[in-house]
């Protein structure tokens, strides 16, 4: 008797044993299939401090980790970092999580080499901020205690970047910031070991190795990235190991036709549609039964104005005036918001409708009084051309004439670089959720290559307003913030278009969350 209760418990424990590694491998055999749609630039780099378009950070995400992030509701939330205080806004301490390794590589002899430790944070900064760094980045830790010195070459280290112990960190900042926990959600800031760019040198922005949930497994040039599950990641949700599939495979376009056939033909569990592919989805029939999501982004879209060339603030103002905004959202439809605010609806009760963004004939009429030429440059995808045709005939009527050039992403940044615009069309995705991040692009201090302050607009009492704000209380924050945006918009240095939305259709085989800053969290993603 006792032979047969061994032997039924031996049987017992392979079954238990062997279903729980076919569950195991089932789970690593789930692929998500997407597309990325990089519209104009193309992925060449995985390095963090290169992050600077949609389509590489978004691949930054997936790899690397920060030591806050963002979450769907767009609030910032401990990662790499378990919490953080401080005393007086000036010094901040970072306490840093202890389960952390960097993802197996070759380039690591041993565990022990894998482990995430201050060093690694310090080690980012530097790298991240050092005179040779032609990084977006660097515009956004100019408070950084001896960042001068250290940028100028004048000091082998930041003197407001202190390791304490192997999970402490400490920033000193030169003024007080109860924002500064959100510039850790930055990409640039994505957390990276020193013994990989020593390893791969010239070749680590292709060799990318973080603490993220995925790994790149492999990397064709606009055409596809194949991103494996991380098996050392750190994040749990709800008990259960992220992330929820075993890997993600991405494919890479430009091309409207080509995503709309994937997702038909299945190649694809998602599908962001652009204006084109939303009117062709809705007149074909799809084999499948489809779900459509649509959130509000924070990408502005606008346009910037040559300040060299339009000086006049009154022009600038007619001009904005003259737009027919109901006109310019019957041709958006659903791909966006015409801006209300220089905001965008995730910030709540700063969002109020701005008398100034409006449309007023008569307004214009006084403001626009002499005959002109104006040189549009715009992207030469399908709603570019529209909106930027649109504006073009609203402008006619005040006897301001418009030439449209429709250019590739590379051709609008040299016209951009060599001032030969009047007009320009950009785009700006905030990597993290502060109200800041809309205005610190117009600061002074964010002339390029400090930043992008790309037509150089310039005004003390607008600088000071932003400046003094993070040195406030929330409320404060908010006054200070809507009092620069009186004065921004009173200069009218841009035209602002509208806010893009995120329209997606799914198959239904995945469920993935949203995300407001556009950001595709595939780690969330699981099999229905």
């Amino acid at each position: 008797m006792k032979r047969w209760f061994w032997i039924l418990i031996i049987i017992l424990i392979f079954m238990a044993t062997n279903g729980c590694t076919k569950k195991q491998k089932n789970s690593e055999l789930i692929i998500l299939h997407d597309i990325l749609q990089l519209q104009q630039a193309q992925i060449n780099s995985f390095d963090p401090v290169d992050a600077y378009h949609a389509g590489h950070i978004q691949m930054v995400k997936q790899i690397f980790n920060t030591l806050a992030d963002v979450d769907l509701k767009g609030k910032i939330i401990p990662s790499l970092a378990e919490s953080w205080d401080t005393a007086d806004g000036t010094e901040w301490i970072f306490h840093l999580r202890k389960d952390v390794l960097f993802s197996n590589n070759s380039c690591f002899k041993d565990k022990s080499e894998r482990v995430f430790t201050a060093k690694d944070v310090k080690y980012t900064f530097e790298r991240l901020l050092n005179k040779e760094s032609k990084s977006l980045g660097v515009a956004y830790f100019t408070n950084l205690l001896g960042i001068d010195e250290f940028r100028k070459g004048e000091s082998q280290t930041i003197e407001g970047v202190v390791v304490k112990g192997a999970q402490e960190i400490i920033f000193k900042l030169k003024e007080k910031d109860y924002n500064f926990p959100n510039l850790m959600s930055l990409p640039y800031t994505s957390i990276i070991k020193k013994k990989v760019i020593e390893f791969y040198g010239k070749e680590s922005k292709l060799h990318p190795v973080g603490t993220g949930p995925f790994q790149l497994s492999l990397f064709e040039s606009n055409k596809k990235i194949v991103l494996i599950r991380n098996e050392s990641y750190w994040e749990k949700q709800n008990g259960q190991p992220l992330p929820g599939v075993g890997g993600v495979t991405i494919h890479l376009t430009t091309d409207d036709n080509l995503s709309l056939l994937m997702f038909k033909n299945q190649q694809s569990d998602f599908l962001e549609l652009s204006l084109p592919t939303k009117r062709q989805l809705e007149t074909i029939k799809m084999p499948f039964k489809y779900q459509e999501e649509i959130i509000e982004w924070t990408q502005l879209n606008f346009y910037l104005f040559n300040l060299e060339k339009i000086k006049d603030k009154k022009i600038r103002q007619g001009i904005n005036y003259a737009i027919n905004r109901k006109g310019l959202q019957g041709i958006i439809n659903g791909q966006g918001e015409v801006t209300r605010s220089l905001f965008p609806s995730l910030f709540g009760d700063l969002v109020k409708p701005n008398p100034v963004l409006t449309c007023s004939p008569e307004k214009a009429k006084n403001l626009l009084n002499i005959k002109m030429v104006l040189k549009l440059v715009c992207f030469e995808d399908i709603l570019s051309r529209a909106l930027a045709d649109h504006i073009a005939k609203e402008l006619l009527h005040y006897s301001i004439e418009v030439t449209i050039e429709s250019v590739t992403f590379p051709v609008l940044v040299e016209r951009l670089t060599k001032g030969d615009y009047d007009l320009i069309q950009l785009y700006w995705g905030p990597s993290f959720a502060d109200v800041n991040h809309f205005l610190t692009p117009f600061k002074t201090s964010s002339f390029p290559p400090a930043g992008n302050n790309f037509n150089k607009y310039s005004n003390p009492a607008f600088d000071r307003l932003v400046g003094e704000a993070p040195q406030m209380t929330e409320e404060k924050q908010n006054e200070q913030y809507l009092k620069a945006q009186e004065i921004i918009l009173d200069d009218m240095p841009f035209l602002l278009g509208y806010y893009k939305n995120i329209v997606r259709v799914s198959n239904n085989k995945f469920e993935m969350p949203l995300h407001p800053l556009g950001y595709r969290f595939y780690k969330y993603a699981k099999a229905n």
